[in-house]
Order: C-alpha cells, then sequence, then structure tokens
C-alpha cells in the first residue's frame, strides 16, 4: 500500500469576474480574502474553478482604462497574474445551456460553469446572479457570507 494521497478540497467554487478584479483592488478586502483561499496565497481551502471565457473577460476588463489606472500593473504583469489564475484554477469550457439569469444572459455562464464543474457555489455581488439564488444544486453568495461560512469550516 503506497502513501496517502493528499485529498482534495471539498468545494468548487465560482468567482464572477468582478469578485476577480475586486480581489486585485482591494487587497485586504472580502474579495481578496477569498481568492488567496483558493491557494493562490496560504493554504488551499477550496477550488476555483473559472472558464476561458471568464478568464477572457477577466483580461479585457483589467484592461479598461480606469481599471489599468488603478491596479497599476504593467501588461506584462496582468498576463503573468492571468496565467497564474488559469495554473491554480480548474478550468471548464463553459458549453452554455439554457437561460438562467432573466435579467443578464450574460451572465449564465457563471451557472453554466458551476454545473458543468460541479461546483457549489457562486460567489458574487452582481444582483442578478444573486437573484437566482440556487440553480441545479448551486447558490449565489455574496462574498461576506461565503467567507464567513468558509471560516468557520460550515460550506
Amino acid at each position: 500500500m503506497g502513501p496517502a494521497r493528499p485529498q482534495s478540497p471539498v468545494i468548487r467554487v465560482v468567482l464572477d469576474t468582478n469578485q476577480l478584479v475586486s480581489a486585485l483592488l482591494s487587497p485586504g478586502g472580502p474579495a481578496f480574502e477569498i481568492l488567496k483561499a483558493c491557494g493562490i496565497i496560504g493554504e488551499k481551502k477550496y477550488e476555483l474553478v473559472l472558464s476561458p471565457a471568464v478568464l477572457r473577460e477577466f483580461r479585457r476588463v483589467l484592461s479598461y482604462p480606469r481599471i489599468k489606472k488603478a491596479l497599476a500593473w504593467p501588461e506584462d504583469k496582468i498576463d503573468i497574474f492571468v496565467t497564474l489564475l488559469s495554473d491554480i484554477a480548474h478550468v471548464v469550457e463553459d458549453r452554455g445551456g439554457e437561460r438562467i439569469v432573466r435579467d443578464d444572459p450574460d451572465d449564465d455562464k457563471f451557472f453554466h460553469l458551476a454545473v458543468i464543474a460541479e461546483a457549489r457555489y457562486i460567489v458574487s455581488r452582481d444582483s442578478h446572479l444573486l437573484s437566482v439564488k440556487e440553480y441545479q444544486g448551486v447558490r449565489a453568495l455574496r462574498p461576506e457570507v461565503f467567507l464567513s461560512a468558509l471560516r468557520k469550516g460550515v460550506l
């Protein structure tokens, strides 16, 4: 019998694009704490789930003039960070599907991704995502709620 294999994190979690951006713009804020907990810094407490489409959207948002000014990162640092995220995350292709988020169909991709990747949560402040509450076992949670549950170990 060989050595015991380390267990993978219990839960998979999708962070919406705004949470990824907020993590960079507000170090020490809830989004940053949540991103850290995927193992980017310190102990891995959950598995981050992303798709190529979400990574592209994240990269595009980081190039917006006001975001670039606030972040003050050169292009190569942004590219390195996006690559780091794709290396750390469980990256799954979103194949689309039915309409879920009535008022913002572009947000459907986060639920589709979560379902395909068997993620349990989407972390977001987006009112359209949060209005869905639950879809096929996936719950949309505000960052503070997710972070509190993560700290208490009740996810």
